[in-house]
């Protein structure tokens, strides 16, 4: 068997759905551009672990989740068990959760966004948390499992207002949406990821800032 393909869930939704040519170059040429990622978002994320670890999740004010315990606290770079596609090809899953909660007899994977509240934005996120729910209850030998996963979630934070007390405070309004898991959706779509990779290269994207860049110093 060929090496499987390695795919983290984060890079479906700013990757693969993003410039098909980017992702190819990043999965196949193995071309990066890294623009860095503003440290106050490492800060942030910090904080909203240390406040929800071990509250209800009655915190993430959502009648759509069943009581439970938030856990923030998993901080381990997680891999799944060798998967397959729909053309019996080889993949495996590795990333990091923020969140899951536990129910007792069953989980819910959670995701922190620091974004603008928008419920039509929040569906690109399904490819990334449904392969959370793959990741955690088909997990690789000594890794974590949580099984099984029923409940799928992004917790949006939006800065909302600046109170001046003693010392400026930055409040958030937050909101809770559900994802729907569908795990025949997402290997159909696992398939195309695949598709595009044994593909031959994409041509560059002429709205793509990136593509312009590369186009300037790559041959098409």
């Amino acid at each position: 068997m060929s090496k499987p393909y390695l795919f983290s869930p984060s890079e479906f939704a700013f990757g693969y759905s993003g410039c098909k040519r980017c992702y190819y170059d990043l999965k196949v040429n193995h071309i990066r551009v890294n623009f860095g990622f503003p440290t106050i978002f490492s800060k942030i994320d910090s904080i909203q672990k240390q406040f929800y670890h071990n509250k209800s999740s009655k915190f993430l004010n959502s009648n759509k989740i069943p009581e439970g315990i938030i856990k923030t606290d998993y901080a381990k770079l997680h891999k799944s068990e060798i998967l397959f596609d729909n053309k019996d090809r080889a993949f495996q899953l590795r990333g990091k959760i923020d969140a899951y909660i536990d129910h007792r007899d069953f989980f819910s994977i959670i995701d922190f966004k620091v974004t603008t509240i928008n419920e039509k934005k929040s569906l690109r996120y399904m490819t990334q948390l449904n392969s959370y729910a793959i990741m955690f209850e088909k997990p690789d030998k000594n890794y974590l499992k949580l099984n099984p996963v029923k409940n799928l979630g992004i917790f949006c934070f939006e800065p909302d207002n600046l109170k001046i007390e003693k010392t400026p405070k930055l409040e958030m309004y937050t909101k809770y949406f559900e994802i729907k898991r569908n795990d025949n959706l997402y290997f159909k779509f696992i398939t195309d990821v695949i598709d595009l990779l044994e593909s031959d290269i994409p041509s560059f994207n002429d709205d793509c800032s990136i593509c312009c860049l590369k186009s300037q110093t790559f041959p098409k």
